[in-house]
C-alpha cells in the first residue's frame, strides 16, 4: 500500500517542524530512496525518507539505517552539491494529489543566496523526484523520461518542469457533513473527492454503522485530519492511517505515523533492495541450473537403454549366425533366434546399400556407443544432482539474504566455484565485506537456535558449535543449517520449533510431514573438498513437520522482543 494524498497531508502535519531545518547529509541507498538528514531546534535531528518506489512510495521520518552503495549516483551528489547546509523554507502539498515540494534556501560558493525545490511526486510508476532551479527549470531527476509514445512529459535535464495536471476531484477535507451523506461505498468516495486510496476508503466507511452515523464518522475523522489531529495506526493487512479505525479492534496504535509507516515497510523494503541487488545472481543461477537439470534428463535417458542395447547386440549377433542367401536390394532377413528354445524366425532390418557383415557391425556400434552413455551417465548422475541440490540452495540462500554482505558472500563463494566471473573494480580496491551473521531465534524455553542464510554461514555454524548442540536439516532437500545451543537433547517443544525452523527455511517450506533429520554436531562431519554447505552425518534420527507460520511468527516475535 503506497501513501495516498490523504496520509500525506496527515505526514506534513507532523512533519512540520521541519520548517527552518538544516540539511547535514543527503544518501540514496537504492534508485528509489532518498535520506535527507536535518535538524532544527523544532524537530531535532531527524531522517526524512522520500520513496518512489510504485508499491512503497511514501514521504516519513525513519529511524532505520540503509546500506549505501559504494560510490554516490549523480543525482545524490547534485542533491548533496545543492542541498547540503541550506534550509527548507517551505512544504507544499498539490491540493491532496500525492505531489509535495521542498523549497531551499543556501549560498553557493561566492556566499550569494541561491534557492531550488525538490518535488517529490508518488504517482505509481510514475513515480519521481526532482531538483529545480529558482525558474523550475529540471536540474536532475531520478528517473529520466525522453520522448516516446508513452511519455506523458519529458523528464531531463535543463528541461522546464511540467507539473501533473489536477485530478478535478473535490477536496474531501473541505467537505460539508450534507455532502459527505451522499457518500456510500467506499467506491464513491475515491471517484468523488482526491487523495483517498481503496484502503483508507475502506477504513473511513465502516461497517455496522448507520448512513447518517458513518457520514457523522467520516465528517469528524476528516475535520480532525484537516485539523492535524492525528491518531496513527497500523491495521493489519491494510497498512498504515493517521486515525483510528472505528471497526478493527486489531488495529496497533503508534506514538507518530512515521513509525507506523516505518513498522510496515522495513521487511517490505528490505525484500524489495535484495530482489534488485541478487538480480544478477538469480538469473545465473537458474541458467546454471536449467543446464544441469537438461542434462539429468538426457542422462535418465540415456540410463533407460539397457532393453535397446540386448536388442541391438541380438541383431548384431544373430546378423553373424546368417548364412543364407539374402534377396538382393532388401532391407530386412529373417534369421532364427538361436537363444531361444525352439528356435523363433526374427525379422532384422538391414541396409541395404551394406552387405549382411557390414550390417551387424552396424549394430555393434550403435550398442557399444548406448552401452558407453549408460556408463557415462552412472558416473555423472551423481555429481549432477549433487550440482543440483547445490543450486537449488545457493538459489534458497539469496532469499535468506537481508544485506548486502549476505549477497557479497554469495557472490564470492559462485566466483570461487567458477559459476560467475570476478569482475575487478578500476582503480580503487574493491572494499572488503565482513562476515555477516546467522539469524537468530529464541525457543519457548530461552534457548538460542541459529539459523544459516547461505553456505558460507552454514559452514561456520556447524564448524564452531559445540559437540553436544543438536544439528538440524531437512532430509534429502536444499536448507539452511540449524543449530539448537543446547547441551544434549533439548526439550520437545524446542525440537519442534528447531525443526520447524528448518522446513521454513529450506525449499520445502510449503509442504507437509516434511522429515528433518536431527543429531548432536558431533556426528556431522564435511568431507575435504566437498562443496561449500555439504556435509555427511551418522546417527540421525528423523522427526515429521508440517510447518507453522503462526509457530514462526512467534519465535520472530520472541527475537525481536529480546533485542529491544
Amino acid at each position: 500500500m503506497a501513501m495516498d494524498g490523504l496520509s500525506l497531508h496527515a505526514m506534513l502535519w507532523e512533519a512540520r517542524g521541519l520548517m527552518g531545518a538544516r540539511v547535514d547529509k543527503v544518501q540514496q541507498p537504492d534508485k528509489d530512496t532518498l535520506l535527507l538528514s536535518c535538524h532544527s531546534a523544532a524537530c531535532g535531528r531527524v531522517k526524512l525518507l522520500v520513496n518512489i518506489h510504485n508499491e512503497n512510495g511514501r514521504i516519513a521520518f525513519t529511524k532505520d539505517t540503509a546500506e549505501n552503495p559504494a560510490a554516490a549516483p549523480a543525482f545524490c551528489m547534485l542533491l548533496r552539491k545543492r542541498l547540503i547546509g541550506s534550509r527548507i523554507t517551505r512544504m507544499e502539498q498539490a491540493g491532496l494529489d500525492r505531489i509535495v515540494r521542498f523549497s531551499f534556501s543556501g549560498r553557493d560558493e561566492l556566499l550569494d543566496e541561491t534557492t531550488c525545490s525538490l518535488v517529490v511526486e508518488l504517482m505509481g510508476k510514475h513515480g519521481n523526484a526532482f531538483l529545480l532551479d529558482e525558474n523550475d527549470v529540471i536540474l536532475d531527476c531520478l528517473r529520466h523520461i525522453g520522448l516516446g509514445a508513452e511519455a506523458l512529459r519529458v523528464c531531463l535535464p535543463n528541461v522546464k518542469y511540467e507539473a501533473l495536471p489536477p485530478q478535478g476531484k473535490r477536496d474531501p477535507l473541505s467537505a460539508t457533513l450534507e455532502e459527505l451523506r451522499a457518500v456510500d461505498s467506499p467506491r464513491a468516495l475515491m471517484n468523488g473527492y482526491m487523495g483517498v486510496s481503496r484502503q483508507i476508503a475502506s477504513l473511513l466507511l465502516p461497517e455496522g454503522l448507520s448512513d447518517g452515523q458513518r457520514a457523522r464518522y467520516l465528517f469528524d475523522t476528516l475535520r480532525a485530519l484537516n485539523d492535524g489531529r492525528l491518531s496513527p495506526h497500523l491495521v493489519p493487512g491494510v497498512g498504515p492511517a493517521p486515525f483510528r479505525p472505528l471497526d478493527r479492534d486489531d488495529a496497533v496504535p503508534f506514538p507518530t505515523l512515521s513509525e507506523a509507516y516505518d513498522a510496515w515497510y522495513r521487511a517490505r523494503d528490505v525484500h524489495i533492495r535484495m530482489l534488485r541487488e541478487t538480480g544478477s545472481l538469480r538469473a545465473t543461477l537458474g541458467h546454471a541450473l536449467k543446464r544441469c537439470e537438461n542434462k539429468i534428463n538426457a542422462f535418465t535417458n540415456d540410463l533407460m537403454s539397457e532393453p535397446e542395447e540386448s536388442r541391438l547386440r541380438l541383431c548384431g549377433e544373430l546378423l553373424l549366425s546368417f548364412h543364407g542367401e539374402r534377396p538382393k536390394g532388401s532391407d530386412a532377413v529373417a534369421v532364427e533366434n538361436y537363444y531361444e528354445y525352439p528356435p523363433v524366425k526374427v525379422i532384422v532390418k538391414l541396409d541395404p546399400s551394406l552387405s549382411v557383415p557390414e550390417n551387424a557391425a552396424r549394430y555393434f556400434k550403435r550398442y557399444q556407443k548406448l552401452k558407453a552413455a549408460r556408463a557415462y551417465a552412472e558416473g555423472e548422475m551423481g555429481r549432477l544432482r549433487e550440482e543440483q541440490l547445490y543450486l537449488q540452495g545457493q538459489l534458497l540462500s539469496l532469499n535468506n539474504c537481508e544485506n548486502g554482505d549476505d549477497v557479497q558472500e554469495i557472490r564470492q563463494e559462485l566466483i570461487r566455484e567458477r559459476y560467475i566471473r570476478p569482475s575487478p573494480m578500476k582503480g580503487a580496491s574493491r572494499p572488503k565485506a565482513s562476515k555477516s551473521v546467522p539469524l537468530m531465534f529464541l525457543s519457548s524455553a530461552g534457548l538460542s537456535i541459529y539459523v544459516g542464510k547461505n553456505n558460507e554461514q552454514n559452514d561456520r555454524l556447524t564448524r564452531n558449535a559445540p559437540p553436544d548442540a543438536l544439528w538440524l536439516h531437512v532430509k534429502d532437500a536444499a536448507g539452511s543449517h540449524v543449530i539448537v545451543d543446547s547441551k544434549g537433547m533439548p526439550d520437545p517443544q524446542t525440537l519442534l520449533e528447531a525443526a520447524t525452523l528448518a522446513v521454513h527455511f529450506s525449499s520445502q517450506r510449503n509442504g507437509v510431514s516434511v522429515p528433518v533429520d536431527y543429531v548432536p554436531r558431533r556426528y556431522v562431519k564435511k568431507p575435504s573438498g566437498s562443496k561449500p554447505g555439504f556435509v555427511i552425518f551418522t546417527n540421525q534420527r528423523t522427526v515429521l513437520i508440517t510447518p507453522d507460520p503462526n509457530l514462526i511468527a512467534t519465535l520472530k516475535k520472541g527475537i525481536q522482543e529480546s533485542e529491544i
